[in-house]
């Protein structure tokens, strides 16, 4: 089943950028419903890029695959392009909430989450506790399911400096290693290493006081 899925995905092509435009045009400004499914076809390999990292047997694989489809959908479903965010920005909360979720439903504990699943465990987690304080419960999937909180970090994200963006986004979302971005960005990897970390300080400083002002 695995092997058959690849084998579609190969055959998806990638969409220029001015074909990617009015397709959601189409889609979020007609309703046109063949404008969606190309979105979400050509959209469907980073699904898989995702869930590829984790480490799981081929029925759990083929079950993520499929909850990381419908978080696919909810996200193109929910993107605003007209918000300047893109969708490959956009959509990857979707996709691992949608995953993390299914994974904590089913307690699947013993599954392998990849470097990049935990850092989005960890940012989701950052926006909920700051929403809920008293949630015992670090229940990262809300974050990935509540436009208003989602809002809060891609607002929260476009206040960073470029480089600290550049390396947050990279890293938590794009599935980017660290060596590889730092030789892309043209900088040492001590110098990426500080930029995390410093981008990650700001994003909780400036969740916790947006969080607060909104309440």
């Amino acid at each position: 089943m695995i092997e058959a899925y690849m084998n579609e995905l190969s055959k998806v092509r990638c969409l220029e950028a001015r074909e990617e435009q009015e397709l959601w045009r189409r889609f979020k400004d007609d309703g046109d419903v063949d404008a969606r499914a190309k979105i979400i076809e050509s959209y469907q390999p980073l699904v898989y890029k995702i869930v590829s990292g984790i480490k799981a047997g081929p029925e759990v694989m083929l079950d993520l695959l499929q909850e990381g489809i419908v978080g696919l959908i909810e996200a193109a479903e929910r993107f605003d392009p007209s918000k300047g965010i893109k969708f490959t920005t956009f959509a990857p909360f979707r996709i691992r909430g949608r995953i993390i979720n299914y994974l904590e439903r089913n307690n699947n504990k013993d599954i392998n989450l990849d470097d990049n699943t935990q850092a989005m465990q960890e940012l989701l987690g950052m926006a909920t506790n700051f929403a809920d304080p008293t949630n015992t419960k670090k229940n990262v999937e809300k974050i990935a399911e509540d436009d208003m909180l989602l809002n809060v970090v891609l607002q929260s994200l476009n206040r960073l400096s470029e480089k600290e963006r550049l390396v947050v986004t990279g890293i938590y979302i794009h599935d980017k290693k660290a060596t590889d971005l730092a030789r892309e960005m043209g900088i040492s990897n001590s110098y990426l290493s500080r930029l995390q970390k410093k981008g990650i300080r700001r994003l909780r400083g400036m969740l916790s006081r947006m969080m607060k002002d909104m309440k």
